[in-house]
């Protein structure tokens, strides 16, 4: 029964991002990012209900231009960004060569980062900061990996650096699930992960936010200030929503 749901599932969520994907295409060169990004907020909804995600938490209201930061625990974590406004993702450039994943990617013009290359990073960094300064607003998750957590990995400090330099504000929410078999640790095959998650009758999808942007003019102090804010965060969602099949997924990292 689990293995027909699971079937049902991906072939369901196949052919809704195959039909937003050739929906965009075929609107191309007259539509706009604009108009790709109210496809996707129309679309994500029914993804996440088919394969049984049901999200409990608040959104950001109005917002300037800035950056939205969060913890990382798996490709699904763009699904939950707690916005509706126009919004640009940060994501690795393995994506871009993902079935379905990677297809809704590269029509939503998410910025491509080689995590490995240092040449990537700062051309990325660039760009970003570019971005902002013509009134974009950035998704970023600055831990640069997924895991199951609760606590975070340490942050890449590149972008709280540049927020610092140029008084960009720093949107923080955090994520939290019921069910650890949604994490995403390095090495697990990607079909795999979608396989076995899609089987899971239902989970629960948590979010936090963080009530007022930070700013501030030292990197190194707002690394820290974000870094207590998403650990007291996340202690306390999974507090109050224990996860279940911790461990599922084994991640080096953790031992």
């Amino acid at each position: 029964m689990r293995s027909l749901l699971a079937f049902f599932r991906i072939f369901v969520v196949f052919s809704i991002i195959l039909f937003g994907v050739t929906l965009l295409a075929l609107m191309m060169p007259f539509t706009s990012r604009k108009t790709a990004h109210w496809v996707f907020i129309s679309l994500k909804g029914v993804l996440l209900w088919v394969i049984g995600v049901r999200v409990h938490g608040p959104s950001f209201d109005a917002m300037e231009p800035g950056m939205i930061m969060a913890n990382h625990r798996s490709y699904l974590d763009i699904l939950f960004i707690p916005t509706k406004a126009l919004f640009t993702i940060v994501g690795k450039v393995e994506v871009r060569s993902w079935p379905i994943i990677g297809w809704a990617a590269r029509a939503l013009g998410v910025i491509w980062v080689k995590r490995e290359s240092k040449e990537s990073r700062k051309s990325t960094k660039d760009y970003i900061v570019k971005s902002m300064k013509k009134g974009q607003t950035v998704v970023l998750f600055p831990e640069g990996t997924s895991g199951e957590g609760p606590l975070l990995f340490p942050l890449k400090p590149g972008m709280f650096h540049e927020c610092a330099t140029h008084n960009f504000p720093i949107y923080q929410w955090s994520l939290h699930f019921d069910n650890a078999k949604t994490a995403f640790p390095p090495g697990v095959p990607f079909l795999k992960h979608l396989w076995l998650m899609c089987q899971e009758w239902r989970v629960n999808a948590y979010i936090d936010l963080r009530e007022e942007p930070i700013r501030g003019n030292d990197g190194e102090e707002l690394v820290e200030n974000a870094t207590a804010w998403w650990n007291a965060s996340l202690t306390q969602l999974n507090n109050k929503y224990p996860v279940k099949h911790s461990g599922f997924w084994p991640d080096p990292r953790l031992q």
